[in-house]
C-alpha cells in the first residue's frame, strides 16, 4: 500500500518536474503543455509519445500550494518498424502541498492498451492520498 501511495507521489512530481513547474507561482493560469513525436528507441523497439493538457499552479499565503495536470497523450510502440501496442490515455491529478510537503495527491487515469492482433483493454483507476495514507482507491479493467 506504501508502495502505491510512494508511486502516486512520486509520478506527480515527476511529471511536474519534466514540465519545469518546481517553483511555484501564486494564481497561475492554467499553462498548456505539448509534446509531439517524442521518441526513443531501445534495442529494437521504438516508443514514441505525443501528448496535451493544462497544468496550473496556484499558491496561497497560508503556504499551500495546489497544482493540477490535466492531459491525453498516445504511445506506440513499435518493433522494427512494426506497430506492437498501442496506449492512449487520459489524466487528471491534482497534488496539494503545504510548506512543499506532499499532503493530497489525488489521480484519476482512464488508459487504453490495444496490443496489435488482441482485443483492446481500458484501466481505470482513481486513487486518494491524503494525511499519510490512502483515503480511497478504485481499480477497473475492461476488456473486449
Amino acid at each position: 500500500m506504501r508502495t502505491r501511495i510512494s508511486l502516486v507521489v512520486s509520478a506527480v512530481l515527476l511529471m511536474l518536474s519534466v514540465l519545469g513547474i518546481v517553483q511555484p507561482a501564486a494564481a497561475a493560469p492554467a499553462e498548456p503543455y505539448q509534446t509531439t513525436d517524442a521518441c526513443r528507441s531501445v534495442f529494437t523497439f521504438t516508443i514514441c509519445v505525443n501528448g496535451h493538457g493544462v497544468v496550473q499552479v496556484n499558491d496561497s499565503a497560508s503556504g499551500v500550494t495546489k497544482v493540477t495536470i490535466n492531459g491525453t497523450y498516445t504511445e506506440t510502440l513499435s518493433r522494427n518498424g512494426d506497430l506492437v501496442r498501442t496506449t492512449e490515455g487520459k489524466t487528471h491529478k491534482t497534488l496539494i502541498l503545504k510548506d512543499g510537503e506532499p499532503q493530497v495527491a489525488h489521480t484519476q487515469d482512464s488508459i487504453t492498451v490495444q496490443i496489435t492482433g488482441r482485443e483492446a483493454c481500458t484501466y481505470d483507476f482513481n486513487v486518494i492520498y491524503a494525511n499519510g495514507e490512502v483515503r480511497h482507491e478504485i481499480y477497473n479493467v475492461d476488456c473486449g
